[in-house]
């Protein structure tokens, strides 16, 4: 497939115009003109580099495209200028696809979340730009925090559910906003939820959650973020014909 045709349907389904982000969404390095083989990941990375140099992809695309962040001064330089190098030496285009990557209705991080949490989604949540990064979901029965706990752990087993029970024990309304989504527990609250699910908190957090008494579950900011890009993997490979593989290299925080 033309790296063009593959851009543009990538835009089509993401919709990036629609969020407010600080990171470029779309192609980040152009290294080839065609897509034949992809490999997904959350992060850019030299090692994630290394493996789709391994596996003779001619497309990464990622989640968090460091480097690239609007702060980033973006000096080709050191490791930043090493990962750059062995794109061009090899061939492989870079996409990055942050909040459109969270908020997407179908494969982004939220709405996997959900999905595989069994929670009925009935609205948005922090919304960036035009369209929501999060999810407001109901589960089907009231779950005790404890409960909730369990059903975490055993489905999403990839993640390292950290609890903060200080709020109601009856839960059932469930605010999701994967990765660094503290700053939402007011609005998760406002909203009604009975507990927030996200990644990654701020030292301020826990005290936050004490004097509002409130319940959330930190699940780790990498490891709230593999479904966006497994999705989308999946989705390439079964809409495009294109071999796709999702690369999971961990990151504990």
């Amino acid at each position: 497939m033309e790296l063009r045709a593959f851009s543009d349907w990538l835009a089509r389904l993401l919709v990036p115009e629609k969020f407010k982000d600080y990171c470029p969404n779309g192609l980040c390095a152009e290294a080839s003109g065609r897509v034949t083989k992809v490999m997904t990941g959350v992060s850019f990375r030299e090692t994630l580099v290394d493996r789709a140099v391994e596996e003779g992809a001619d497309t990464l695309i990622v989640h968090h495209p460091h480097g690239f962040w609007n702060g980033d001064d973006k000096l080709p330089v050191g490791a930043y200028a090493r990962k750059l190098g062995k794109l061009m030496k090899h061939g492989i285009s870079l996409y990055g696809f942050h909040l459109p990557l969270d908020g997407h209705p179908e494969i982004g991080n939220n709405a996997q979340i959900a999905r595989l949490l069994g929670v009925r989604v009935t609205g948005g949540f922090m919304k960036e730009g035009e369209n929501f990064v999060g999810c407001l979901g109901e589960f089907e029965k009231t779950l005790s925090p404890q409960e909730f706990l369990t059903h975490v752990s055993k489905t999403l087993p990839e993640c390292n559910p950290q609890p903060f029970f200080n709020g109601t024990q009856e839960i059932k309304r469930i605010a999701i906003c994967s990765g660094g989504g503290s700053s939402g527990i007011p609005e998760a609250i406002n909203l009604g939820a009975d507990v927030y699910f996200t990644g990654e908190i701020k030292e301020y957090t826990p005290i936050l959650l004490e004097e509002e008494r409130f319940n959330l579950i930190a699940g780790g900011h990498h490891r709230t973020e593999i479904f966006g890009v497994r999705a989308l993997a999946e989705k390439i490979e079964k809409e495009l014909g294109i071999p796709a593989r999702f690369e999971n290299i961990d990151n504990p925080v």
